[in-house]
């Protein structure tokens, strides 16, 4: 479980970091009005809600590791996407997809948590797995507000996918061999 949490840490550093400065991407990158951020801000959400409803069903299908690691690599390629896009729909897209990566990245990541660790100690382990999480959004928003201002508005999208895509990529190598029973 200290790869997977790991792996969280790293994911929710990096979306927090383009996420802390997603409105002044739409108003500059985009040249939307901020009732386009709400509006995009909506699309997200529904991915990760239509995730939420299908992920039961994507975690049998094709089991956890490979739900980690399909997850992992469409949300660094939707920042990519995210990042090189001057179109609202594609932002929309790209929105959308990454919001249901994360949930299907939380999701898997939470229930392998569940199924491994003893249960008198859910409470310590989750407890510390989310203070991890929560402490690597705060140090990504500090990142991607610092990279906007020094790169670019569009730079924690892509600079964020890297450190993504490579902590999946180990994800799949060190545990390609791997069996668990199924994460639903």
């Amino acid at each position: 479980m200290r790869d997977v949490t790991i792996a969280s840490a790293v994911v929710c550093a990096m979306d927090a970091a383009w996420f802390a400065v997603l409105v002044l991407y739409v108003t500059e990158a985009l040249h939307r009005t901020a009732g386009v951020y709400g509006l995009l801000f909506v699309v997200g959400a529904l991915g990760g809600i239509a995730v939420g409803i299908l992920g039961e069903h994507v975690l049998r299908r094709i089991g956890p590791w490979p739900a980690l690691v399909v997850s992992g690599l469409v949300m660094a390629l939707s920042q990519v996407g995210l990042g090189l896009t001057d179109t609202v729909v594609v932002a929309a897209v790209m929105l959308f997809a990454s919001s249901g990566a994360f949930a299907l990245f939380n999701i898997t990541a939470v229930t392998m948590r569940q199924r491994q660790v003893p249960t008198a100690m859910h409470g310590r382990v989750s407890g510390l797995c989310l203070t991890v999480s929560r402490s690597a959004e705060v140090l990504g928003a500090l990142i991607g507000g610092a990279l906007a201002s020094s790169a670019g508005i569009r730079a924690p999208t892509l600079f964020g996918a890297i450190p993504i895509a490579a902590v999946v990529v180990f994800l799949a190598w060190q545990y390609r061999s791997r069996r668990y029973p199924s994460a639903t």
